[in-house]
């Protein structure tokens, strides 16, 4: 590093550039050179990471040669580490570590204990917040059919949705993509279940599982994310019936002091359709970054089932009526948990995994 110019860094990262052979040098074992890792390259909050945002803020005159220098020495960084790990994943292989002996009086490592995945604890309990109003859970495929995904659905042809800028379509098999949402697993049971339904004096379920977009991966997108979708049908079921039950269904999530609202909104399944807020569960609606400063926070969107819905899976909406609604998880995750990442879900982090260990 002696050719490059390290006046132009900040003087904290100078002072860690010159700690990190000794800081290197002191990892005896995996965890602590992750940790170091973590420190010197991790994706937030590093040394790597504040070098890049101090690129960004230079000058335009100075960004080439600045540039220069951060690669060099994260590139430094990185290579140093590489070959630490090479030397420690040797030792630990031979049966002792890099710098000592191995110590056969010490207790054996214990292995971390096993556990579910945030997203799925957290739709394991949105199904339990359903299950006492009768609600049981339906699957169906991934890989669905345009009939079920959306002519099914009352999508017309002409819908953005179904453009191949935003769906997912199969090579070679045209009428075959990755379904959009959860949705098409009503059209499923809503067809299969439709000959039982005068037996059965209606239906209602949640469909909880992956669903997939073409969306850019940023800090609130990814081209595959979690939904769960839920229905009722019966009777001269109305909007009153609908609130109410979402009204419940928040205040057993969020707490007896919850506060939801709706809005009117437009989706081509359900007519009437809205949307649903909750009070900001972190700031009680005073306003914060959560929320955007309004206190409130969008949950989900519901409405009554199109006539149309019923009619394609041969229902008599005269006779029949429901409603329906769909809550994506991830985005309920990360206003639970204050996470302003949806990627960190995603990245395997063991550190970020336990930190959401209470996100139930």
């Amino acid at each position: 590093m002696d050719s490059f110019d390290l006046s132009l860094l900040a003087p904290e990262i100078t002072g860690a550039h010159a700690q990190f052979p000794g800081a290197l040098e002191a990892c005896a074992d995996l965890g602590a050179l992750n940790r170091l890792k973590g420190a010197y390259t991790g994706r937030e909050g590093s040394f790597s990471a504040q070098l890049m945002e101090r690129l960004k803020a230079a000058p335009k005159d100075q960004k080439r040669e600045l540039g220069v220098v951060i690669n060099a020495l994260k590139s430094e960084w990185e290579s140093a580490l590489k070959a630490r790990q090479a030397q420690l994943e040797a030792a630990r292989k031979a049966g002792g570590s890099a710098s000592s002996a191995w110590d056969a009086t010490l207790p054996p490592p214990i292995p971390p204990a096993g556990a579910l995945h945030p997203l799925n604890r957290l739709m394991a309990r949105l199904v339990e917040v359903f299950r006492p109003l009768g609600y049981h859970v339906e699957e169906g495929p991934e890989v669905e059919t345009e009939e079920h995904n959306f002519d099914g659905l009352n999508i017309p042809e002409d819908h953005s949705a179904r453009g191949t800028a935003d769906t997912f379509y199969l090579a070679g098999h045209a009428h075959l993509l990755l379904r959009t949402h959860t949705s098409p697993v009503q059209v499923r049971v809503l067809k299969r279940l439709a000959p039982e339904l005068e037996k059965k004096g209606g239906i209602r379920f949640l469909a909880p599982g992956r669903v997939y977009r073409k969306d850019e991966i940023d800090p609130t997108h990814s081209p595959m994310f979690h939904q769960v979708e839920g229905m009722l049908v019966g009777k001269g079921i109305g909007m009153h019936h609908l609130k109410g039950t979402l009204a419940y269904a928040m205040k057993a999530l969020f707490g007896e002091g919850a506060d939801v609202r709706f809005r009117p909104s437009y989706f081509p399944f359900v007519e009437p359709g809205c949307e649903m807020d909750v009070r900001c569960p972190l700031c009680s609606g005073a306003g914060c970054r959560v929320c955007k400063g309004s206190g409130w926070v969008e949950i989900l969107g519901a409405g009554l089932i199109h006539p149309n819905v019923l009619r394609f899976a041969g229902i008599d909406p005269a006779i029949w009526s429901g409603f329906a609604f769909g809550m994506g998880v991830e985005r309920t995750a990360m206003m639970v948990s204050q996470t302003p990442d949806l990627r960190l879900f995603f990245e395997n982090d063991q550190r970020f995994l336990k930190l959401m260990g209470g996100l139930d």
